[in-house]
C-alpha cells in the first residue's frame, strides 16, 4: 500500500519548541529592526554586543517559562495567551533595563524604552496570533485511530483527548470484532468539516467504527498517521489484526502503546488502565537508588534550606507572628503527622492557617473556601507562606525539596485501601514541592488523590535534574499565580 502523506503533525514537545523557536526569531527581529533607526538611542543593532542579545533571549526564555506562555490550551486562544505574554514581556524587559553591567546603559530618553518594550511586545504578540489563526488548524490536528475493546472507548478516548486540543481520535477498531462489520451505530459525516468535528470531538459516539478490513482505506482517505493500541489485558493480538498493524508500520504509520501515549501527553502513569502489570510498566528510575546523585540532591537540598531559614525565617517570625496576633489569634506554629520515606511518620511543621478547633471533629480533607481557614490562614496558603517552616524538616532529612506531598496517616490508610499502588510514592522522600503539587490543584477527594498520585509516579520514574529543575518554575509560577489552599 502506498500512503498519501501530505499532512504534517507535530507533538507536544515539538510544537512547545516551535513556539519557542519563534517567539525568540520575533523579538530578535523586532528588537534588531528598532536598533536600526536613528530615533531610537538604547542600542544600535549594528554594535549590539552579541552577548546583550543572547541575554535578552535567555531572560525571555525564563519569564515565558514561569509565566506558563508554553501552555499549549492556552496558546490555541489568544484572548488566554495575551496576558501570559504581557507578563513575560514586561518582567524581560525590566530585568533587561535593570542590569546595566550584562546589557546596554539606560538610555538618556526614557521614551526608548516604552519603544523597546513595544516592539519586542508586538512581535511576539503577532507572532501567535498568526500561529493561532493560520498555523494549528491546517498543521497541527494530529489524526489518530485507536484500538481498544468497545466498553473502554469512552474513557481513554476521552483521557487522550482531553489532554491536547489538537489531538483527535477520529477512527476505532474494536479489539475484539470477529467479523467485518458491528452493531455500533457509525455516523462517518463527522469529518465532513472541521467544525463539525471541533464541536463533538469529546463525544465518542461520534467516532466511527473502522474494521480491519477497511482499516487500510480510512488510513489512506483520511491521511492518519498513528495508531494507537489500548491493549490492556495483555493479551495477544488476533493474528489478523497483527499482520494488519505490521504491515502498517512498514509503511510508516506509528503504532504506540496507549500507556506510553498517555503518560507522554499527560506526564502522568495512568495507573487505572496498567492495573496487574504495573510493576513491569514501571521502572524506578535509577536516580532514586543512585548515590552519587542522592549525594547531589542532598546537598542542593540543604544548600537551599540553610539559606532560607537563616535569611527569611528570623522575618517571617516577627511579621507573621504580629499579623498572627490579630487575625489568627492562636499558636503560630502548627505540627502535625506525615507519612514519610518508606512509611515512617514524622512530625511537619507548618504556620498555622486554621482556626485552633478546625478538628474538633477528627481529621478531614481541606476543602476550597474551607470554613476552618482564617482570613489570613487562606492569604499564607495561597502565597505558600505557610508551608516554609518545613525547611526544618528538609534540614533534618525528613524531607526533600521536591518529591511527592506527604500526607496524614490516617488519609493514607484511607487511600491505600481505595487506591492501587498508592503505598508507591513513599520509596522516596516527600517534597515541600513537586510534580503533582504543580500539576494539579490541592486534593480534596479520592479522585483528586488518584491524579496526583499519576504525578508523583510521573516524577519517581522519570527523576533527573531537568525534571526538576522544571518543578522549580513551575513551582515560581504557581506562587506568581496565586494557586496554593
Amino acid at each position: 500500500m502506498n500512503l498519501k502523506k501530505t499532512r504534517v503533525n507535530f507533538n507536544i514537545s515539538e510544537r512547545k519548541i516551535l513556539l519557542w523557536v519563534f517567539d525568540l526569531m520575533a523579538i530578535a527581529f523586532t528588537a534588531g529592526l528598532l536598533g536600526t533607526f536613528d530615533f531610537f538611542t538604547y542600542y544600535n543593532t549594528y554594535d549590539f554586543p552579541l552577548h546583550q542579545g543572547l541575554f535578552l533571549l535567555l531572560v525571555y526564555s525564563f519569564f515565558a517559562q514561569v509565566f506558563e506562555a508554553y501552555d499549549l490550551h492556552r496558546s490555541s486562544r489568544f484572548d488566554l495567551i495575551l496576558y501570559h505574554i504581557i507578563l513575560a514581556i514586561s518582567w524581560t524587559v525590566l530585568v533587561f533595563l535593570m542590569t546595566p553591567k550584562i546589557t546596554p546603559f539606560l538610555p538618556e530618553h526614557r521614551i526608548d524604552i516604552l519603544y523597546f518594550y513595544t516592539a519586542i511586545l508586538v512581535g511576539v504578540v503577532l507572532w501567535r496570533f498568526l500561529y493561532i489563526n493560520l498555523l494549528i488548524k491546517p498543521w497541527f490536528y494530529k489524526w489518530v485511530i485507536l484500538v481498544a475493546k468497545e466498553k473502554d472507548l469512552d474513557a481513554l478516548a476521552k483521557a487522550l483527548m482531553n489532554s491536547d486540543p489538537h489531538y483527535k481520535i477520529i477512527g476505532f477498531l474494536d479489539l475484539t470484532q470477529k467479523t467485518r462489520g458491528s452493531s455500533r451505530e457509525v455516523k462517518k459525516n463527522v469529518f465532513l468539516s472541521m467544525g463539525n468535528q471541533e464541536k463533538s470531538r469529546l463525544d465518542t459516539q461520534l467516532i466511527p467504527l473502522v474494521s480491519l478490513a477497511e482499516l487500510e482505506g480510512f488510513i489512506k482517505q483520511h491521511e492518519v498517521k498513528d495508531i494507537v493500541v489500548a491493549n490492556n489485558s495483555r493479551q495477544n493480538l488476533a493474528l489478523p489484526l497483527y499482520r494488519s498493524l505490521l504491515e502498517l508500520s512498514k509503511q510508516g504509520i506509528s503504532i504506540r502503546d496507549y500507556n506510553k501515549e498517555y503518560e507522554a501527553m499527560n506526564a502522568r502513569v495512568p495507573i487505572q488502565h496498567v492495573k496487574k502489570e504495573f510493576y513491569r510498566f514501571f521502572p524506578y528510575h535509577r536516580a532514586n537508588q543512585n548515590r552519587l546523585s542522592l549525594f547531589f540532591q542532598r546537598v542542593i537540598d540543604l544548600s537551599i534550606s540553610t539559606i532560607g531559614l537563616l535569611l527569611f525565617m528570623p522575618v517571617l517570625i516577627i511579621l507573621i507572628g504580629l499579623l498572627n496576633k490579630l487575625f489568627n489569634r492562636g499558636p503560630l506554629f502548627y505540627t502535625q503527622k506525615r507519612v514519610g520515606h518508606n512509611g515512617e511518620k514524622f512530625t511537619i511543621y507548618k504556620f498555622r492557617t486554621m482556626a485552633v478547633d478546625a478538628e474538633l471533629k477528627g481529621p478531614q480533607y481541606t476543602t476550597k473556601d474551607d470554613a476552618r481557614v482564617t482570613w489570613f490562614g487562606r492569604v499564607m496558603r495561597r502565597l505558600r507562606i505557610d508551608e516554609f517552616p518545613q525547611l526544618l524538616n528538609i534540614l533534618k532529612g525528613e524531607m526533600n525539596i521536591i518529591g511527592p506531598r506527604p500526607e496524614r496517616p490516617e488519609f493514607v490508610k484511607d487511600l491505600s485501601e481505595q487506591i492501587p499502588f498508592y503505598d508507591v510514592r513513599h520509596v522516596i522522600k516527600p517534597g515541600l514541592t513537586g510534580w503533582a503539587q504543580v500539576n494539579h490543584n490541592y486534593g480534596t477527594s479520592k479522585d483528586d488523590a488518584l491524579i496526583k498520585l499519576q504525578y508523583d509516579l510521573y516524577y519517581i520514574k522519570n527523576r533527573s535534574i531537568f525534571l526538576d529543575l522544571s518543578i522549580y518554575i513551575k513551582t515560581l509560577s504557581t506562587v506568581l499565580f496565586m494557586r496554593g489552599q
